[in-house]
């Protein structure tokens, strides 16, 4: 399925702004639209579960834009202070808890079964259970998928063979002209290779990206190998689809004009570098981004 496609057939995915404050030692945290507290949560390194209980609500509490929401510190295992009597008669607990955390248990995936429903019944986080795993956020559960489950507190993931990625895109010798009006300020332009097309451009760190043209957004959500994606269509009929980003802060049905910022520009997990893409429709065929109307 194309990007296009996907995009059209999954308008309803929301994209999420963060913000926070810090107050009196302790975060704040200040609820934007499309936000929950799962997605709260893998920002700052907590559980739903300690969110919830340091705001006094239920795991199943729902959370409006601009409520206050206090986000407990993570919990680190010290090496020293807490005393000599302590670290003394808990150095052979410690030692066994390691050597048992060496070897995970397994959980064979059940009808039914949710990453949040296993991560609770294990006493873990769902970020744990994910990352030990080596899956991402919207990864889906299979009847029968054997899961590694870490013991509560561990930090060490698993041995695991080293793994060679290649960059699923490819990229022509053409290049673009910066001088144009970009998502981001004067990128370098490649142009990309394929049935989608389109170009990769370069950014700086967390750069806001900006619309290049009018119209109103149809979709936010995430797509394998584009990241977080912001599609906008003018009134023309024209589709302009960024990809790449790390934030998005517009939402579906939203109208934007030139120059306006729909998020920031994201980290290519592939390369390392700061950049996002750029994809241009009309009438669902792909056009060269350089040409599209701009303004």
């Amino acid at each position: 399925m194309s990007l296009l496609a996907l995009a059209l057939a999954f308008f309803n995915f929301g994209g999420s702004l963060w913000a926070a404050s810090a107050q009196s030692g302790s975060i704040v945290h200040v609820v934007e639209k499309g936000e929950t507290l799962y997605g709260i949560s893998r920002k700052y390194g907590v559980t739903v579960d300690q969110i919830s209980a340091a705001n006094g609500m239920g795991k199943d509490s729902m959370i409006k834009v601009g409520q206050k929401l206090t986000i407990p510190a993570k919990t680190t295992t010290s090496s020293g202070s807490s005393g000599s009597s302590s670290s003394s008669s808990s150095s052979g607990s410690s030692t066994a808890t390691q050597a048992k955390a060496s070897t995970p248990k397994e959980y064979t995936v059940q009808k039914g079964d949710t990453f949040y429903r296993i991560a609770k019944d294990n006493g873990i986080s769902v970020d744990s259970l994910l990352s030990y795993n080596k899956l991402k956020e919207g990864s889906v559960l299979k009847v029968g998928q054997v899961l590694k489950i870490p013991s509560p507190g561990q930090a060490v993931l698993p041995d695991v063979p080293e793994l060679t990625y290649e960059d699923p895109r490819s990229y022509s010798d053409k290049k673009g002209d910066s001088s144009l009006q970009w998502p981001v300020k004067k990128p370098t332009v490649t142009y990309m290779a394929g049935k989608v097309g389109g170009v990769q451009l370069s950014a700086a760190k967390n750069e806001s990206v900006t619309v290049i043209h009018g119209g109103t957004v149809m979709y936010t959500g995430t797509y394998r190998g584009y990241g977080q994606v912001v599609l906008v269509v003018s009134k023309t009929g024209y589709m302009y689809v960024y990809g790449g980003l790390s934030t998005i802060k517009v939402q579906k049905g939203d109208s934007v004009k030139f120059g306006d910022s729909i998020g920031t520009a994201g980290t290519d997990a592939i390369t390392g570098s700061s950049q996002i893409c750029l994809i241009v429709y009309q009438k669902n065929s792909p056009i060269d981004p350089a040409k599209a109307p701009r303004g």
